[in-house]
């Protein structure tokens, strides 16, 4: 396979045996010299495949789904004999949102993601008590909620909210776990 390039004078393309490679030798066009590069070596590198959007939108939903299945196990693991706390449904130990007046309830289940996605839209919103709110909450699950964003930050791609840069996104995600330290 012959090695192309152009003449650094004349700007034609000139071709040249693999043979010549690494010699200099002179344009057929103007005469001026000019060095012959190396062949370029195979190095067998395979190209990456695109990713498939519908696979990692499937990943990130079973991450999610995950987490939620975790917090319900944790609560009923947390509860005596494994029955529901008093007051709650069964959607909100399937990792539901919370009814109103029982946030601060004892033995809650938090939906992690949920919250999560609450505080870097509340931060995209510049309202910042809806965000600390968010964070309090978060603060509660402990190291689980800590280590759940830290995974989000380890993604190469973090979820998107709403139309909220992926950038911006691993930034609040950065503020998130400071205030969960």
């Amino acid at each position: 396979m012959p090695i192309e390039l152009h003449c650094a004078k004349c700007g034609k393309l000139i071709r040249a045996p693999e043979s010549a490679g690494g010699k200099h030798g002179k344009c057929p066009y103007c005469m001026e010299s000019v060095y012959v590069p190396m062949p370029p070596e195979d190095d067998g590198v395979i190209p990456l495949a695109p990713l498939d959007e519908d696979e990692e939108r499937r990943a990130a939903e079973e991450r999610r789904e995950a987490v939620r299945f975790s917090a319900v196990i944790d609560k009923l693991t947390d509860t005596p004999g494994g029955a529901e706390p008093a007051g709650r449904g069964k959607a909100a130990a399937a990792g539901g949102a919370p009814r109103r007046g029982t946030e601060d309830a004892p033995g809650q289940v938090i939906d992690l993601a949920e919250e999560v996605e609450r505080f870097v839209l509340a931060m995209r919103d510049s309202k910042l008590d809806a965000a600390e709110a968010a964070a309090g909450r978060l603060r509660k699950t402990g190291t689980r909620g800590k280590d759940y964003v830290e995974g989000l930050m380890l993604d190469e791609m973090p979820p998107t909210f709403a139309n909220v840069p992926p950038a911006l996104v691993q930034g609040f995600l950065k503020a998130l776990v400071a205030r969960l330290t």
